[in-house]
């Protein structure tokens, strides 16, 4: 049998796609190298506004967003066990302090799903404890927020100067992600409330200047204590997995979901057509 040389392997590996592979891997990375170049997302207010346009809009207009999920109970000792799935709806409105900081006023309308079903869970049965649990739509708002070049805080809390650090971004495939964390603070006795989230959109639509938004979706885990509701009695936390998009505008919600956030929150939609 003839030598295998390494010229022949190569010509037979492009041969089989990977030349097309690689190509298409420096092509990438060219394009990234670019958007990276554009954005320059180190600097810490190119990089809030580039996470305003993700997350919402600089021309302080209502930015509407769904997110569909899951949630786990996790106890000591047990794998996680899944307990119910959500959706959920913000209204949000960003305005610009600074270059280094805005305020965004949110409402929001959490509803728990029957984890088979998929329909509205008024009542629960906690196979924990085999409890019955009556179970609240979930509401928040209008909450007001600061966000920071590096961080999302109360409106009364944080640093009184911006600071001038950034969120942890990065770029693959055209796409640039952005990461938030938050951590809510409560009493030392209870679990605080940490979430992580992950923002991704476009890179070039990102580096258009006059582009004040870009469509964009969400990422979503959370670590937070047993709801009061739930009636629990062991030692644990809920962990939630959701995944959401920032919508072109509030006649994207399902119609059948436009209904429930109505009868929820009266002045969810704040005028605008549903």
């Amino acid at each position: 049998m003839p030598e295998l040389t390494r010229r022949a392997m190569v010509t037979g590996m492009s041969s089989l796609g990977f030349g097309a592979v690689a190509a298409t891997a420096a092509g990438n990375a060219a394009a990234d190298a670019a958007i990276v170049r554009e954005l320059k997302l180190d600097d810490p207010a190119n990089n809030l506004a580039a996470y305003l346009k993700l997350r919402g809009d600089l021309a302080d207009e209502p930015v509407y967003d769904i997110a569909r999920g899951s949630v786990f109970g996790l106890v000591p000792g047990e794998p996680a066990r899944p307990l119910f799935k959500m959706i959920g709806a913000q209204r949000s409105v960003y305005a610009r302090v600074s270059a280094l900081e805005y305020r965004a006023e949110t409402r929001y309308v959490g509803i728990l799903l029957d984890w088979q079903s998929e329909q509205p869970l008024r009542q629960w049965l906690n196979p924990y404890n085999e409890k019955l649990c009556a179970v609240p739509v979930t509401r928040y708002g209008p909450t007001t927020m600061r966000l920071l070049t590096d961080r999302m805080v109360p409106a009364s809390g944080g640093p009184e100067s911006p600071p001038r650090t950034t969120r942890p971004w990065f770029v693959m495939g055209g796409i640039v992600h952005m990461t938030d964390q938050i951590t809510s603070p409560v009493l030392p006795a209870l679990q605080p409330d940490t979430d992580l989230m992950r923002f991704a959109g476009d890179g070039r639509l990102l580096a258009d200047p006059g582009a004040t938004r870009v469509p964009s979706q969400l990422s979503f885990t959370a670590v937070e204590a047993w709801r009061e509701w739930m009636q629990m009695q062991q030692t644990g936390s809920l962990w939630w997995h959701v995944a959401g998009v920032k919508l072109a505008g509030p006649s994207d919600y399902p119609r059948e979901f436009v209904g429930q956030l109505r009868r929820q929150d009266p002045e969810f939609f704040a005028g605008d057509d549903a």
